[in-house]
């Protein structure tokens, strides 16, 4: 549900448990004025009542993440600075995530596995991307590379299909001479 929806309908409950206005009628700028006229809360035995208030959670396909966390395979503190991005979604230090999303940014994944660097995916506009496989239930999913990732860590995963071929060199060889 659309964040501004779920506000909406809250404001019109609040003000209809009030009294000032009635079920087939919503004005938002009245509710809004009315919000800001009601009286504080009062105060009973010097403790403030509360109404039970609802919790949103923040919505990472669309908001950025400004969190700190421990990386789950180095233990690296990674600050959301430094990235580039707004959507810190890998360590800089290890390269490696942590299954979380179903889709991008939904946080919907119970999987919590951590997610290896295995390769390199070079994007149609020469944008690097990290393809990751999760170790706990084997996915894969890409991230786009960071600023601030270890440059040399992303060579070295790079280069790795040139290191270690599918078939014997020296069969290149022959290959070439022909």
């Amino acid at each position: 549900m659309d964040i501004y929806i779920y506000l909406r309908i809250l404001i019109v409950r609040y003000i209809q448990r009030k009294g000032n206005m009635s079920q087939e009628k919503f004005d938002l700028e009245t509710a809004l004025k009315n919000l800001n006229t009601d009286a504080a809360p009062q105060k009973r035995n010097e403790t403030v009542k509360k109404k039970n208030t609802v919790k949103l959670k923040t919505d990472y396909r669309y908001e950025a993440c400004n969190d700190s966390f421990p990386c789950a395979s180095c233990g690296k503190m990674i600050m959301p600075e430094g990235a580039g991005t707004h959507h810190r979604n890998h360590c800089p230090y290890c390269l490696s995530s942590v299954h979380v999303d179903v889709e991008p940014g939904d946080r919907k994944s119970d999987c919590k596995g951590i997610m290896e660097p295995i390769s390199i995916w070079v994007k149609d506009k020469g944008e690097w991307a990290i393809v990751h496989r999760c170790k706990k239930c084997g996915k894969l999913g890409t991230n786009r590379i960071a600023a601030d990732d270890n440059p040399l860590l992303l060579m070295s995963i790079a280069v790795k299909p040139l290191a270690s071929p599918p078939f014997p060199l020296h069969l290149l060889e022959n290959v070439i001479k022909k």
